[in-house]
């Protein structure tokens, strides 16, 4: 019995320790997305977050990482990779969704790298835009 549950605890510990996801490194996403210039990438967050459209300050505090702050922490504005402005459009969703007026993230996935909700895909300074197709 004690060897059952031994095996069982050590496969449990081995599965959840290693993750699934694989996060973006700061090479990849300066690869990816150049949303500052190179004056501000020393500014703290605060400095920049006017490039942020649709951000209302009037709305509760900011979820950085998962931890809801109040006023907004100091973070190094190169360090942001991903930005959501929160919609609550109804009293139903506000339960579900964060009251907050920005969810910023420093670590992220692929996945929410590329997501359409990340602000920071569409004030990308790396986009090529494609040449329109004349019409004949």
């Amino acid at each position: 019995m004690k060897r059952v549950i031994f095996s069982l605890l050590i496969f449990l510990v081995s599965y959840t320790s290693f993750s699934q996801e694989r996060h973006i490194t700061d090479e990849e996403f300066k690869e990816k997305i150049t949303w500052l210039l190179p004056n501000e990438e020393i500014l703290p967050f605060t400095e920049v977050i006017y490039k942020v459209h649709g951000y209302n300050k009037q709305r509760g505090g900011f979820e950085v990482d998962g931890i809801l702050h109040y006023d907004l922490p100091y973070i190094l504005s190169s360090r942001v990779k991903y930005i959501e402005i929160p919609e609550t459009t109804s009293k139903l969703s506000r339960i579900s969704n964060c009251e907050c007026s920005l969810i910023i993230k420093t670590i992220v996935t692929e996945k929410e790298l590329n997501s359409r909700k990340n602000i920071l895909n569409r004030l990308n300074k790396n986009i090529v835009e494609k040449p329109k197709k004349k019409k004949k």
